[in-house]
């Protein structure tokens, strides 16, 4: 048995690799139940390979989860969660409620590929993200209503950059394509590049230009109501999938701002990257177990995370609180400053 594996650092398309440890997945809190381990591999193209690579991203994910400040203590009913690797053909991966569910697929009329969903570290990272919602605020699940259900989007997809950050590689490749402007399309903010090509061949509409979703973006809150049903990727439609990327741009403007205060006027350091990540998961970990429910919950749950990001603890203040506060305030999420 090897002492550690090989894996993706974050989706395929990316071709990056690094090594971690076997992963003990059934390990309290936030274990997992896989089907039987088969032997290890280091060929990406085989079902070995894709089984370690989820085995080894969900469990660091999961740690990163259960190290917050006020984290879950088990799943939502369930102290081990299942996870099925491939359940058949289809273009998708989804969290139901009781496990994480990942499929194969092609894009109509272009057999040739086949996409794994459950291959990438991003979409392993962002159904993780739905299952750590749920088990923190189960009342949010499956509400119908377009922005509770883009927020469970929005927290899959803040998940997938976060948890991405806990690889010290990683942060060390972002920052060499970024530089001190981390406020830019990277390597990091494009979630999920290999899906969301796929999706695109078989409608230009149902992914962004070059990934599923990007999160460096400048889309502003408007009330869904007074949206279409379904647009362009360059446009905000009332559905959660697109809706989410409003509060997915907030996020990462935010966290692009944590980490210029972090840095000061020395360049940034991958270890930035890990610490200011650790924050940020605190802090939205913290809003999220005081923001009310309300239909209109992006503005909750942002004034939420103004007040936690104050204090007390490292990484927090009133510069970053004004960071969130004028973040928010300026994407119309909040109505105005909250004294």
């Amino acid at each position: 048995m090897p002492g550690t594996i090989t894996v993706w650092e974050k989706d395929p398309a990316v071709d990056r690799r690094t090594t971690a440890p076997i992963p003990d997945v059934s390990r309290l809190p936030l274990g997992f139940n896989f089907p039987a381990a088969p032997p290890f591999s280091d060929d990406p193209a085989t079902a070995e390979f894709r089984y370690w690579n989820a085995a080894a991203t969900l469990r660091r994910a999961a740690d990163f989860w259960a190290a917050s400040t006020k984290p879950p203590a088990e799943w939502n009913g369930s102290a081990v969660l299942d996870v099925f690797l491939d359940r058949g053909e289809d273009l998708q991966s989804e969290y139901d409620g009781q496990a994480l569910n990942f499929y194969h697929g092609s894009p109509a009329g272009n057999t040739a590929i086949v996409v794994y969903s459950g291959a990438s570290p991003d979409l392993l990272r962002h159904e993780l993200g739905h299952a750590v919602l749920d088990a923190i605020r189960s009342d949010l699940f499956n509400r119908h209503l377009v922005e509770t259900d883009a927020f469970h989007e929005s927290f899959g997809d803040m998940s997938a950059i976060l948890c991405a950050l806990q690889i010290p590689t990683f942060c060390a490749a972002v920052l060499a394509e970024t530089g001190q402007n981390f406020w830019t399309s990277s390597i990091l903010s494009r979630i999920a590049p290999q899906f969301g090509a796929a999706l695109r061949m078989e409608n230009q509409d149902e992914a962004d230009a070059d990934c599923l979703r990007n999160a460096w973006n400048n889309h502003p809150y408007s009330d869904p109501a007074g949206l279409m049903a379904a647009g362009p990727p360059e446009t905000v439609a009332a559905n959660p999938h697109s809706f989410s990327r409003v509060f997915t741009g907030a996020f990462f403007e935010i966290l692009a701002g944590m980490l210029a205060i972090k840095a000061g006027n020395r360049p940034l350091e991958p270890e930035d990257l890990q610490q200011v990540s650790c924050d940020m998961r605190d802090i939205l970990v913290e809003g999220l177990r005081e923001a009310p429910f309300v239909p209109g919950f992006y503005a909750s749950i942002a004034a939420a995370m103004v007040e936690a990001s104050l204090g007390p603890g490292l990484g927090r203040g009133p510069a970053v609180r004004d960071v969130f506060q004028n973040v928010f305030v300026r994407r119309n999420i909040l109505p105005s400053a909250i004294a």
